[in-house]
């Protein structure tokens, strides 16, 4: 006993109620409408005196109504009850059974309602074929045709019911655009149900009327008329309600979460509900940011390991093998003392002393408009005017050498920082399955060389008047020239240059 109000108090909690009470009640509606039309409003001989002509088919017709509330709701929980069980313990049940009977529950709804009505059908017929087969004739018309629109608009109200419910079952997937009837087939029935069929009606009275299956006065069908021309607009206005829901709900649902996007919200999905075509769009709409996300993540883990820019002109062009000639700016750092350091600490410390040394390397660059081209173990190779072009790369560079020098004071990794400016091949170099966008010339050999002499000279930071020259001026005026040397692998001299002290006017 207390498992059984356990069992009504959770069911009480969830919203199955309101789908209960608000389906049944539509079906009582229909019900009692009906029984006053055929009571007041159709003007058969037989019925003037309903109840003496049929004794107790008032009561019968009533009886019948309360039996059928109770059997429907009882059939209802029972046909759900599988869906009822899953909402309490979803890991329990099979995902794809309770998708398909969840998305068929407007189906199945019509289908007990047809039921019942057919079987309130029997029994009108049954109990006035024995008095009147003109009578029972004219009860079976008027309860098929309001049993159809009732049956309809049980199915449409179902569907909309079931909706929060739906959106749960089909959250990870949807396959299959045909467990619901589709959209086109729907919006003909909707129209041919709830203003066609009260059209058949009145079509029906006129052609009784003609054929003297009424009262001999004419007058007498036209309140009859009148309540189903009512009724046609009634329920074809409530018909076209529904379809107008059906369809453009999920648009506007659509349209919202497409705005989103485009405000650069990627997280947007929408409910799957439907388990026609337009769920088939919904669950195309969540693939195609799921698409989306993943092209994102991609980009982002792609653009970390090779450079953002190079990451987008990547995937804004198919990349090729090969390069062409770029004039740019190539700063090259490499940390001193390394081997030690690494001998006198563990690997772990030695990476995260590491990382956060090319942090801060990493933050200069960008915010000198520059990439990182490459990592090599200690050493950080760093690109200005390359794949995008950058106007006064010298500078940029130059610039960036000298507050990394500034940055990396306080840390315990040192570095020395060389900086050097040309022409060089700038683009896609290894195999057709396997390559790396890199630059190579006489640039950033240059900048290697500078580097290493840059350790043992004050500052630790080092360029050659040549790219001191392709400065503007107020970065030229905060470097001093220096001695001529041989780099190691050229046969020429080579003229040093190195950041000044910060002077009263860099300070303001």
């Amino acid at each position: 006993m207390q498992r059984l109000i356990r069992a009504f108090s959770w069911l009480w909690g969830t919203y199955w109620p309101l789908y209960a009470a608000s389906v049944l009640g539509s079906n009582v509606l229909g019900a009692l409408a009906i029984m006053l039309f055929v009571r007041f409003f159709i003007p058969l001989p037989e019925l003037r005196d309903f109840d003496a002509s049929i004794p107790h088919i008032t009561a019968i017709g009533v009886g019948y109504l309360i039996f059928a509330v109770v059997v429907g709701a009882i059939v209802t929980f029972l046909l759900f009850r599988p869906v009822l069980e899953w909402q309490r313990h979803p890991e329990d049940h099979d995902p794809n059974m309770v998708r398909n009977l969840v998305m068929r529950i407007p189906v199945y709804q019509a289908g007990v309602c047809a039921a019942v009505w057919l079987i309130g059908l029997a029994i009108a017929v049954g109990v006035t074929a024995s008095h009147s087969g003109r009578l029972a004739m004219v009860l079976a018309g008027a309860i098929f045709l309001a049993g159809c629109v009732v049956v309809l608009l049980t199915y449409l109200e179902a569907e909309r019911l079931v909706r929060p419910v739906a959106a749960t079952a089909l959250a990870r997937r949807f396959e299959d655009s045909t467990l619901e009837p589709p959209i086109k087939q729907r919006l003909r029935l909707i129209w041919v149900m709830t203003s066609g069929l009260p059209i058949i009606g009145i079509a029906l009275m006129l052609l009784g009327q003609r054929m003297d299956y009424f009262t001999q006065n004419p007058y007498d069908i036209l309140p009859g008329i009148t309540v189903l021309a009512a009724t046609a607009l009634i329920t074809g206005f409530i018909g076209t309600s529904f379809a107008i829901m059906n369809v453009v709900d999920p648009i506007h649902e659509l349209q919202d979460a497409i705005n989103r996007v485009r405000r650069g919200d990627t997280n947007v999905q929408v409910d799957i509900y439907d388990g026609s075509e337009i769920g088939v769009l919904q669950a195309g709409f969540n693939e195609m940011m799921r698409g989306l996300r993943e092209r994102q993540r991609v980009r982002d883990i792609f653009g970390r390991y090779v450079g953002t820019e190079v990451a987008q002109r990547a995937l804004e062009e198919r990349p090729t093998l090969g390069g062409e000639d770029r004039k740019v700016a190539v700063l090259f750092v490499d940390v001193i003392g390394s081997t030690t350091f690494a001998v006198n600490h563990t690997p772990e410390e030695v990476v995260e002393e590491l990382n956060r040394f090319f942090e801060h390397v990493v933050e200069v660059v960008h915010r000198n408009k520059g990439i990182i081209n490459k990592f090599q173990g200690d050493a950080a190779l760093a690109v200005f005017g390359a794949p995008i072009p950058l106007s006064d790369a010298n500078s940029h560079a130059l610039t960036a050498a000298r507050e990394l020098r500034q940055e990396l004071t306080d840390l315990e990794l040192q570095a020395g920082i060389g900086v050097a400016a040309g022409h060089v091949v700038a683009g896609h170099i290894g195999g057709h399955d396997r390559f790396e966008y890199t630059v190579i010339g006489d640039a950033v050999n240059s900048a290697a060389r500078l580097t290493d002499l840059s350790k043992d000279t004050p500052g630790r930071v080092l360029t050659n008047a040549a790219t001191l020259r392709g400065a503007n001026e107020a970065e030229q005026a905060r470097w001093t020239l220096m001695k001529s040397v041989e780099l190691r692998g050229r046969g020429s001299m080579t003229q040093l240059a190195r950041p000044i002290r910060p002077t009263l006017a860099d300070r303001s």
